[in-house]
């Protein structure tokens, strides 16, 4: 074939039912100077034949057939080897154009002699049949690749992808597209090529059309899994970075919005790894891979919507993998579990997943990290008699409780219920009015539940008040109640401590002829 004014380049892999659409949006284009070189990607669904026949009734069409479907821009690189138009554009199999797509933007390129063209983009909904349109400016701008820099978190997502743009073939043969290519990217490949394509742009043009149509259905690779996905995430989140650096633009706007950008792709790829055939082990083990990798809790420092996002995916994934029962001592769920939630991951158990489900506010207090407020809301719970005989709230408090808490060790949730006042003023740090409260239950003389666990948080909010007092007389009933409970030796031992720190009072002789009398 002759040098063409520009070469356009499809890669197909089973998208028959779209496929006529597509490829006819093409060859009936207002502009007819080009070439079409289709790869066909090892399609089994009967794309192969529909291209033969397209490939028959017109000469413009170089088709190229492959045995299977290899993932990665390297059939993008190939037709690019191939080229020989001045220009150059890409159309995805499933998506389509307006009929004056090429006349337009390469009026558009050659008018204000661009290097690089980009037109808006109309979205598709397939399960719906609607349109929206997806981006569009109200005016065509141009800009020199400083300028495109400095403006980019307003305008990246024009030319975030190879397809909806028509760049100079000579460019693209400069751009270093090795990392990426080698890489092999299983998502988004194909934006960081168009990164490094910018980079060899002096002049750059954004029109106020939406010419390209782009089709969003089940099949389409945003709505697939794959263990390089996140991979993918990280790679891009670089590429920008290293872009902006180049320029001298990375600010502290465009840091945030950066992280932003990153959260987001992490966002799409939980919500897809949800969805995905794994089992609960492998989707945890992704979990962990995510969590721990350096930049996730550099970007999670940006408080934003999708940060909370990030953290409401996460903890959905985790919470239905516990709930599952499947995970019992996998290391991949600790890890994660430790990494989303320092302060609070000791309280979450299988039996209490379906809790954060039916309580908006325990998920709320969950993704935030913050012990003492889920302490609080489930205190509430105890204390009201909600859900204590569906789920162990005893042991979802005792695993928030901070160290050194008087309530530390206490998975008892009738011994919560039972001293509710007293336990609430401690989760708040009120400890010497919780003290007061239990003084003067025990002045009741009633009969205790728990007695020894309730008198061994006595004596440790005593201490930590440093009220000598106190401490003295719940020493003195401490004694007592192992005496009731025939534990002579050990009253023996604590009556002893009271004598050796010179308590002298009538319930003392009281207690010291009892434990002479062997009553």
């Amino acid at each position: 074939m002759k040098n063409v004014k520009i070469t356009i380049f499809t890669r197909v892999y089973n998208t028959k039912e779209y496929l006529r659409q597509c490829v006819s949006s093409v060859l009936t284009q207002s502009f007819s100077d080009f070439e079409y070189v289709i790869v066909d990607n090892g399609s089994t669904d009967g794309s192969s034949d529909l291209l033969e026949d397209f490939a028959a009734s017109d000469k413009r069409i170089q088709l190229i057939r492959k045995k299977e479907n290899r993932i990665g821009p390297w059939a993008l690189e190939m037709t690019i080897d191939l080229a020989k138009g001045q220009y150059f554009t890409v159309l995805d199999s499933d998506d389509w154009w307006e009929p004056n797509y090429l006349e337009r933007l390469i009026g558009f390129l050659e008018d204000n002699h661009l290097d690089l063209a980009v037109t808006g983009t109309c979205q598709y909904f397939e399960k719906t049949q609607t349109s929206q349109v997806m981006r569009k400016l109200q005016c065509p701008i141009i800009l020199s690749q400083q300028e495109f820099a400095q403006n980019y978190p307003y305008l990246w997502t024009f030319p975030s992808t190879v397809w909806g743009s028509i760049i100079k073939t000579k460019l693209i043969y400069n751009a270093d597209v090795t990392d990426v290519l080698s890489a092999n990217h299983f998502y988004g490949g194909d934006t960081m090529i168009m990164l490094q394509y910018i980079k060899q742009c002096s002049r750059i043009g954004i029109d106020d059309s939406a010419l390209y149509h782009y089709r969003i259905h089940p099949k389409s690779i945003s709505y697939q899994y794959n263990p390089r996905r996140f991979d993918a995430n990280v790679a891009y989140y670089e590429q920008i970075k290293d872009f902006l650096e180049l320029h001298h633009t990375l600010d502290d706007f465009k840091q945030g919005w950066l992280q932003q950008v990153h959260l987001k792709s992490m966002d799409d790829t939980l919500r897809v790894l949800a969805d995905a055939k794994l089992s609960e082990d492998e989707r945890i083990a992704e979990c962990a891979r995510i969590a721990a990798h350096p930049l996730t809790p550099f970007v999670l420092t940006n408080d934003c919507p999708e940060r909370a996002d990030w953290y409401i995916l996460m903890w959905q994934i985790v919470l239905r993998a516990m709930d599952s029962g499947a995970l019992s001592g996998s290391e991949s769920l600790r890890r994660t579990l430790e990494r989303l939630a320092p302060h609070c991951w000791r309280g979450i158990g299988p039996e209490n997943c379906g809790l954060f489900a039916k309580e908006p506010s325990l998920l709320e207090a969950l993704v935030q990290d913050d012990a003492a407020r889920m302490a609080g809301i489930v205190m509430e719970w105890i204390a009201h008699k909600r859900y204590v005989k569906q789920y162990d709230l005893g042991g979802l408090v005792c695993g928030l409780l901070p160290a050194g808490s008087p309530l530390r060790g206490i998975a008892d949730a009738r011994f919560y219920m039972k001293y509710a006042p007293a336990c609430r003023l401690i989760l708040q740090g009120e400890r010497l009015a919780a003290l007061d409260w239990m003084t003067s239950l025990l002045l009741e003389h009633e009969k205790l539940y728990d007695g020894g666990r309730f008198l061994e948080v006595y004596l440790t909010l005593a201490a930590l008040e440093e009220q000598t007092p106190a401490f003295l007389f719940g020493k003195l009933r401490q004694a007592r109640l192992l005496l009731e409970q025939g534990q002579r030796e050990k009253s023996r031992a604590v009556a002893d401590e009271l004598a050796g720190m010179g308590l002298e009072n009538e319930e003392m002789d009281a207690l010291l002829r009892d434990l002479e009398a062997g009553v």
